[in-house]
């Protein structure tokens, strides 16, 4: 049997945004089963329970495609690292593919990634996005996950991509067009964050993690801490 796929979508005050990609993304997934599409509903206070209820009942998923659906309530604001590591730890496939509520990959996707990850030592990410990564799982989990550090929108994803490159991986890019990203003005992508500060500055002020473990050569990040908590 092929191996399952987890998509792994934290999302938090993005349900617009999750309407319009979602029904792409199931097409791609029943295109290729099994796939597990996991939604980490992170205290979202908009109609998102209300929309993965409808999908859940609705005659969209074919029956290899799993749709899982998580909420965490212990913030009121959204935290980057840490959403998407708990969507990672909600995920139960021995791939995981990192995605956002403003992403969908296309038909075709899914299988390029088990053909992708049946090379031993190797991840995959998209030529302009490399938050868009699928790893195994437990490569995932043995390099700490996201450092949780990062909190607001920052270089978390190429952390990760550093990291899993120090630790002897092998990273590829997806084929060409393999994943799509609708327009969302960058105010809606800052607006749930603690701080209501630019983009740039989110940037500027995480900077200095991406820094530190690049000099530091950190193969794990967390290490010593609890890391994915849902409490």
């Amino acid at each position: 049997m092929k191996p399952i796929v987890s998509i792994c979508i934290p999302v938090h005050n993005r349900t617009r945004d999750l309407r319009r990609t979602l029904p792409h993304l199931i097409m791609a997934a029943n295109a290729d089963p099994p796939v597990e599409i996991v939604i980490l509903d992170y205290n979202s206070p908009d109609d998102l329970q209300d929309y993965i209820c409808d999908i859940a009942y609705s005659d969209h998923l074919v029956d290899d495609t799993i749709l899982t659906y998580r909420r965490y309530t212990g913030r009121d604001y959204y935290h980057m690292a840490h959403a998407r590591n708990l969507s990672v730890m909600a995920a139960a496939g021995e791939y995981i593919v990192i995605s956002s509520a403003d992403i969908y990959p296309v038909v075709g996707f899914f299988a390029a990634v088990r053909d992708g990850l049946r090379i031993p030592n190797s991840f995959l990410y998209d030529h302009r996005y490399k938050g868009v990564m699928a790893c195994r799982r437990v490569d995932f989990i043995a390099a700490g996950g996201y450092d949780e550090r990062f909190e607001f929108y920052s270089p978390e994803d190429k952390d990760l991509h550093l990291r899993l490159l120090r630790r002897g991986q092998s990273g590829t890019i997806y084929p060409l067009d393999m994943v799509k990203v609708i327009e969302t003005p960058n105010s809606e992508k800052i607006r749930n964050y603690r701080l209501q500060i630019s983009k740039r500055e989110m940037g500027q002020r995480m900077s200095h993690i991406l820094n530190e473990n690049i000099a530091n050569t950190a193969l794990i990040a967390n290490e010593g801490i609890e890391w994915g908590k849902w409490n």
